[in-house]
């Protein structure tokens, strides 16, 4: 104590902490003008919420002042100042790209989700990034090298770092109670949040803040009250349940709420006609702008994101470590076959690893389709979902669950026309980079409006009863704002629902979380702790005290605690998720010269590879039931055998056919 109060007294020092309390302020006003995208709003920030800009600064100066700590203070100071500033201009350039702000956990997504770089940005661009990262640790290393070792200061570095801790825990409660910040369990909006509370405040909380909080009176008995409670109100689950389709659709939304816009063609004719004849509703989504994993979490699980951290995608945080009750779950235990569908790369969020979390029998992703075509942005287009979903309702069991995801309509929406690209035209959108993109949206928003149309009338065909949910999963990322609306907002969607049979029922906005239940009420399905517990209240009352208290106990029981929600586990071995409901068989080998051969078999795509000996060869996809490799030796006894590789990394390896093992030499 003698040391720091000596510290505090030295002159020398009140300079040294008047330079970083400088220093901080220049860093805090450059994030924040990277994060608002101005030069000046940082300063209109200061003047309407100055606590909630003091709050910001205390966050950025305490981590400066950590510094202090060590004897190369100034290394430490360059590689503190250096990472803040760095993540700051991450946000300020992903912002050019989409309505959501960097949170931490978008840097542990970039393992799951690196392969759209290309379409996000462009080679050169790519090329100056690489560049500049490797000049900034070029940097850091110097720095390294050339600062000097300094007097010890630990003293002043404790006192002044304890000091500001403990304001900023002191008042972090005051603040949040008169409405200078919010709390964190109020960040649903995360663009919103981030412009109300600061950067540095924000981004913090999404990399202290993860999973749901522990329930001040969590037990087994509490757990079996809420089960309870369910039993009591809800009737059994009836026979004649139908087959149930969701169709997720990016970034789909009726683009006619946009005010003061007309335009050249209705891009979404039929579910527009659907809306209009059949049940539908808003639907509140925890993303703007992207986050399709989130909503599509919320659908499966019927868990509300607000009770989990800032800026958290559950999928890379919880459903990949073990297995997760989700309505896959609860209709495999009424018999349902499941199925997931998704024309992207299986490994896109992990999903090849969540959809087996969440008891999917099958999933069907880019790499097990044929005949796809593709967008002029790189995507695959929304029509080969028809004959995927068809093969799911026509694959066996009596009963399907069909989950297909759609990528067409995604960003990154070109800021100029794209030569050859078909358009529709808007008019009364005057920023003339932002209806180029615009226009480009809205023909795949009329391209998927098509798919839609067309699995509509295949299905009005399809012998069994079959219903079918068609919701958007966030609006697309042009930062809409809720001023530009005449109805809804920017954190809603619309959902319709679609039967080949008569269901009358009526209109009803809803959260995402509550849509799977919705669904299985209508069909006179309750199976399912999360989903019993929606259908056990009136929709509607999700804010309700009890609601909400009760989902966030057994969200924390099922995901993080003892799951005495679960039934008694069956002492099974579970076969684990197949790859597409259609095996790829590998039948001959047929010599076309000394080392050339076809492979002929059944259900092979552009991303079949021939391995002989568990070594991959070239191949040439010439149909789905022909391969070619050329100048390839095979002699007796060699193993041959077909692998379905990523569609962003051959040297991942999704599934294999069957073998075949050489009888003969071939190459005589």
């Amino acid at each position: 104590m003698t040391q720091v109060i000596h510290s505090f007294r030295e002159k020398k020092n009140y300079r040294l902490l008047g330079r970083y309390f400088l220093l901080a302020l220049l860093l805090f006003y450059l994030m924040e003008a990277l994060s608002r995208q101005s030069l000046w709003q940082p300063f209109l920030f200061a003047y309407e919420r100055p606590l909630a800009c003091a709050f910001n600064f205390l966050i950025v100066y305490l981590c400066l002042c950590l510094a202090l700590l060590f004897r190369r203070r100034g290394f430490c100071f360059l590689l503190i100042f250096g990472t803040w500033l760095g993540v700051a201009i991450a946000n300020f350039v992903l912002l050019r790209f989409r309505s959501m702000p960097l949170t931490a956990r978008d840097i542990l997504l970039i393992s799951s989700v690196k392969d759209i770089f290309e379409i996000y940005l462009n080679p050169l661009t790519l090329v100056l990034l690489m560049l500049m990262i490797s000049a900034l640790w070029g940097l850091i290393f110097c720095a390294l090298l050339l600062t000097k070792k300094r007097e010890e200061l630990l003293g002043l570095a404790i006192g002044n770092c304890l000091l500001i801790a403990l304001l900023l825990c002191t008042v972090q409660s005051p603040l949040v109670n008169r409405g200078a910040i919010d709390s964190t369990d109020e960040f649903q909006n995360l663009s919103e949040a981030y412009h109300r509370n600061g950067f540095a405040y924000c981004f913090c909380a999404s990399a202290v803040t993860r999973g749901v909080e522990e329930p001040g009176e969590y037990s087994s008995g509490e757990v079996e009250e809420i089960l309870d409670e369910q039993a009591a109100e809800l009737p059994s689950t009836e026979d004649g349940t139908p087959n149930i389709v969701f169709v997720q659709l990016e970034s789909f939304f009726d683009p006619g709420y946009m005010k003061a816009l007309s335009y050249e063609t209705d891009p979404i004719p039929v579910f527009r006609m659907l809306k209009n004849r059949r049940p539908s509703g808003f639907l509140s989504v925890p993303c703007v702008g992207a986050g399709t994993a989130n909503t599509e979490f919320e659908v499966l699980t019927g868990m509300n994101l607000s009770h989990f951290g800032v800026g958290e995608y559950p999928y890379t945080t919880i459903v990949d470590i073990g297995e997760t009750e989700s309505i896959a779950t609860a209709l495999s235990s009424i018999g349902y076959a499941t199925h997931a569908i998704h024309n992207n790369n299986a490994s896109f969020y992990d999903r090849h690893i969540v959809y087996d979390n969440f008891s999917f029998d099958t999933f069907t992703s880019l790499e097990y389709m044929d005949d796809v075509e593709y967008n002029p942005l790189g995507w695959a287009k929304d029509q080969v979902l028809t004959s995927e979903i068809l093969k799911c309702l026509e694959s066996g069991k009596d009963k399907d669950f069909v989950f297909a995801v759609s990528v067409q309509a995604h960003g990154r929406y070109p800021k100029k026309p794209i030569d050859g690209a078909q358009t529709l035209s808007v008019s009364g959108m005057p920023e003339e980079d932002r209806r180029a993109g615009f226009e480009y949206y809205l023909q795949q928003l009329w391209e998927t409006d098509r798919f839609i149309g067309e699995l509509r009338t295949a299905l009005s065909k399809f012998p069994e009863k079959t219903m079918v949910v068609f919701y958007g999963d966030h609006l697309p990322s042009f930062s809409i704002e809720n001023e530009e609306l005449s109805a809804g907002s920017n954190q809603t969607t619309e959902y319709v629902i679609w039967t080949n049979y008569p269901l009358v029922t009526p209109d009803r906005d809803l959260q995402t979380y509550q849509l799977s239940a919705y669904i299985l009420e209508l069909c006179g399905i309750h199976e399912g702790a999360v989903f019993k517990h929606h259908q056990s209240y009136s929709y509607g009352l999700e804010d309700h005290d009890s609601y909400q208290e009760d989902l966030q106990t057994l969200e924390y029981d099922m995901l993080y605690g003892e799951n005495f929600a679960a039934d008694e586990p069956e002492q099974t071995d579970t076969p684990g998720i197949r790859f597409d409901v259609e095996t790829i068989l590998l039948r001959d080998l047929i010599a076309e010269g000394e080392e050339d051969f076809l492979i002929v078999g059944e259900h092979f795509t552009p991303f079949s590879r021939v391995y002989v000996n568990d070594r991959p060869y070239p191949t040439e996809f010439i149909s789905s039931t022909t391969l070619r490799v050329k100048e390839l030796r095979i002699e007796k006894e060699d193993v041959v055998s077909v692998v379905q590789v990523s569609s962003v990394d051959e040297l991942h390896e999704l599934s294999h056919s069957n073998t075949l093992i050489v009888e003969t030499d071939l190459t005589e």
